[in-house]
């Protein structure tokens, strides 16, 4: 038994230790871009996701949507909490993969809205997409 619980704190330190180094990855080491978070989603078209994250100010921040449908709208928001926008991008036509560009006036927890629908109007069809946030010190 002992045994046991000797191998099972074993594994939860190197589990641990992975889930922490993960967010220091660099992206691009040359420009000093640096994996912040990422999420597979998937969408129902015509609904809206929201999203917290911490910023920092003095780093460039680029938001990016990949997914795999022919034809696409998209919306996303940046708001620090009191919904003050920061900024947004509505992109009527198709990209298969989307950047949201964006810095931050302070410091503090801000969110992202995000919506993708089908321009047929279709509504509640499922969109398989990944969502990443990377950062890099301003320039």
């Amino acid at each position: 038994m002992h045994i046991f619980s000797k191998l099972g704190l074993l594994v939860c330190l190197i589990t641990l230790s992975f889930g922490a180094h993960a967010q220091g990855v660099e992206i691009n080491p040359a420009v000093k871009w640096k994996f912040v978070i990422s999420h597979d989603l998937t969408f129902k078209s015509g609904n809206f996701i929201m999203y917290e994250f911490p910023a920092e100010k003095n780093y460039d921040y680029i938001f990016n949507i990949t997914h795999n449908q022919d034809s696409l709208h998209a919306v996303i928001m940046v708001y620090d909490l009191q919904d003050g926008l920061q900024d947004k991008m509505i992109l009527d036509n198709n990209q298969l993969s989307i950047d949201l560009p964006f810095d931050v006036s302070q410091s503090g927890t801000y969110k992202v809205i995000i919506g993708l629908t089908d321009p047929q109007g279709s509504k509640g069809l499922p969109i398989d997409s990944r969502f990443t946030l990377i950062r890099r010190p301003k320039v």
